[in-house]
Parts: C-alpha cells; sequence; structure tokens
C-alpha cells in the first residue's frame, strides 16, 4: 500500500511520551508497528512530493 502527499518534509515516526494526547502523527508508529517493511518514496512529480510505502506479509 501507498500514501502520498504534498509535503517535501520527510515522515517522522511519531512517539508521544505515556499520557500525552496528541490528535496527528501516530501513523507512521502504527504503520512500524504491523508492517513487514516500509520505506518514502520520492514522488516530485505533479501535486505528491513523496510517498510513503509499507507490505504486509499474509496470514494463513
Amino acid at each position: 500500500m501507498s500514501v502520498f502527499d504534498e509535503s517535501p518534509d520527510p515522515p517522522v515516526v511519531a512517539r508521544p511520551a505515556a499520557g500525552v494526547v496528541v490528535c496527528w502523527g501516530r501513523g507512521l508508529a502504527l504503520v512500524e508497528e504491523v508492517a513487514d517493511t516500509w520505506g518514502v518514496a520520492d514522488a516530485r512529480t505533479g501535486r505528491y512530493a513523496k510517498g510513503v510505502w509499507f507490505e504486509l506479509r499474509p496470514t494463513v
């Protein structure tokens, strides 16, 4: 799966301190926990600046 956005800034895996409530930045932490592999692709064509991709291993 791939997700693209318009920001040229590199993605950051956010890890808020315990007890801190935030409404943003947890997506990559979730991806990191469940994905077998993930990365960032430069997509500087058209509207988007980068894409984050990940792969999940099928379960039997």
